[in-house]
């Protein structure tokens, strides 16, 4: 009994540890409703969710716990759309692409370089659903880890946004598409840079803007 109490109570602290925000939290990934189920991710970079700590997120959330079949379908989700980077170059495409993506589609890119080196993130194609707003089809980008802090802009339509360089060595992109209008998607490119390079000394700014090139924007910088 008390071994099962030590027991319950790590995994309680590992769970409040996860730090859940929003859908995404720090060295794991939430599929959000894509399957309504978690995955912790491996140090190999691979997923895993055992019973005992699907069962202590769930207390801790006030969830239920996922069926088999769901733990199966957020795995081939994960397959197909997102992942975690730490390469130093990389390029990264919407699903299907060339062909057009599908609608309800949600998508994580976590980009997790050296300490000390920035991200150089550039635009090879781009072309979602045009809306003034970018309330329906739209690509986000986090000058951090997750998607809460560090927010940089969100973009829509087909026009290719400026190059963006990171103020540090891991950045967070989402691509999210609504039940309506598909298009052809997107290729994001990005590399490494040694923070004394010339390609990473660019201005930090702020800007806000409206129609397809983003509607909110925070720190970032153009080269």
């Amino acid at each position: 009994m008390i071994i099962l109490a030590y027991l319950f109570v790590l995994l309680w602290e590992e769970a409040h540890g996860w730090g859940f925000k929003n859908g995404i939290f720090h060295n794991s990934i939430w599929l959000e409703q894509a399957a309504g189920v978690y995955h912790r991710e491996a140090r190999s970079g691979k997923y895993k969710l055992t019973y005992a700590e699907a069962k202590a997120v769930c207390e801790y959330e006030g969830g239920q716990l996922a069926t088999y079949k769901q733990l199966e379908a957020a795995r081939k989700i994960a397959k197909e759309c997102g992942g975690v980077f730490t390469d130093p170059k990389q390029i990264f495409k919407s699903p299907g692409f060339p062909n057009e993506y599908e609608d309800n589609q949600i998508c994580y890119w976590h980009i997790r370089l050296k300490y000390g080196q920035r991200i150089h993130l550039s635009f090879l194609d781009f072309d979602l659903e045009d809306d003034p707003a970018c309330l329906a089809d739209y690509v986000e980008i986090y000058d951090s880890y997750d998607d809460v802090h560090g927010f940089v802009g969100r973009y829509c339509g087909d026009e290719l946004p400026e190059d963006i360089v990171s103020t540090g060595n891991v950045m967070t992109l989402k691509f999210l598409s609504d039940a309506s209008v598909t298009a052809g998607g997107f290729q994001i490119k990005y590399v490494a840079v040694d923070p004394l390079s010339k390609s990473s000394q660019g201005k930090n700014t702020s800007t806000t803007s409206t129609g397809n090139k983003n509607f909110l924007a925070g720190r970032f910088s153009h080269l």
